[in-house]
C-alpha cells in the first residue's frame, strides 16, 4: 500500500514539476481528424537530455472541458501504432491514429494521453527493511477530435447582438480583432463545439472576425479592406 501511494506522489510531483522540465513535446493540444480521412499523426519529440520511453492512453469523452465524462473506447474504434517508442536526445517519430468508427453525422472526442517515463527506476529506502522502486512519469494530455464524416459546417451571428452559434456538427475556432492592424494577442478567440453559443460584446464592434477551420480561414466580418 505503501508502495503505491508514493509511485502516485511522484506521478503527481512530475506533473506539478515547471514547465521547462516538461521535455516532452506533442505540439497543439488539440488536433483533429478530417473528415476525408481516416488516419491522423502526432509527433512526439524528446527535448530531454536522455532517453525516454513514450506511450499513449486513450479515453473516449462525451466533450472536453471541465465536466467532461470517459468511458473505455469501443473495441477497434480508435487504433493506434506503434504500441511505444523509445526516443533518444533530440529524436522524433510518429503515434499514428486510426478511425474504424461510426460514419455518421457525429463528432467523437478522445483525450490522448503521451506518456513519457525514463528507462530505469529509481530506488529509494523507506526503511532499514525495505525499499521501492519508483519511477516519475510525466503525462500530457492532448485531446483528439474525430469530425463527423458527414460534416454539417454552418454557423450563425447576430452582430448587433454580439450572439455567435456553432449551428453545425462540427467545431471551429472564432477569432475576433478589435481594429484594423491589431495583433492577435489583442484580440480573442473561443473553440466552439457542435450547438455553442457565445455573447459576448466585443463581437460587436470587431474590424475582423474570423473562422478557423481545418488550418483555413473563413471571413465572417472584415471592415478593414
Amino acid at each position: 500500500m505503501q508502495g503505491k501511494f508514493l509511485h502516485s506522489l511522484f506521478a503527481l510531483l512530475a506533473l506539478m514539476a515547471p514547465a521547462y522540465s516538461l521535455a516532452i513535446s506533442v505540439g497543439d493540444m488539440t488536433f483533429s481528424m478530417p473528415a476525408e480521412n481516416n488516419m491522423v499523426a502526432k509527433h512526439v519529440v524528446n527535448n530531454n537530455k536522455e532517453a525516454r520511453l513514450y506511450r499513449v492512453k486513450v479515453r473516449s469523452i462525451d466533450k472536453p472541458g471541465e465536466q467532461e465524462v470517459s468511458s473505455r473506447t469501443a473495441d477497434g474504434e480508435l487504433l493506434f501504432t506503434p504500441r511505444q517508442i523509445t526516443l533518444v536526445p533530440g529524436e522524433s517519430d510518429f503515434f499514428k491514429f486510426f478511425y474504424h468508427g461510426p460514419a455518421d453525422d457525429k463528432e467523437r472526442y478522445y483525450r490522448v494521453s503521451f506518456q513519457e517515463i525514463p528507462p530505469q527506476n529509481r530506488t529509494t529506502h523507506l526503511s532499514s527493511k525495505s525499499t521501492v522502486g519508483m519511477m516519475p512519469v510525466i503525462i500530457m494530455d492532448t485531446i483528439l477530435v474525430v469530425r463527423p464524416r458527414k460534416i454539417h459546417f454552418e454557423w450563425d451571428f447576430e452582430r448587433q447582438k454580439g450572439r455567435f452559434k456553432n449551428s453545425g456538427n462540427t467545431w471551429f475556432r472564432l477569432i475576433e480583432k478589435p481594429y484594423c492592424g491589431s495583433a492577435e494577442a489583442e484580440g480573442k478567440s473561443w473553440y466552439m463545439r457542435p450547438g455553442d453559443i457565445i455573447h459576448q460584446p466585443a463581437l460587436t464592434t470587431a474590424s475582423q472576425i474570423y473562422i478557423v477551420y481545418n488550418d483555413s480561414f473563413i471571413k465572417v466580418i472584415n471592415t478593414c479592406n
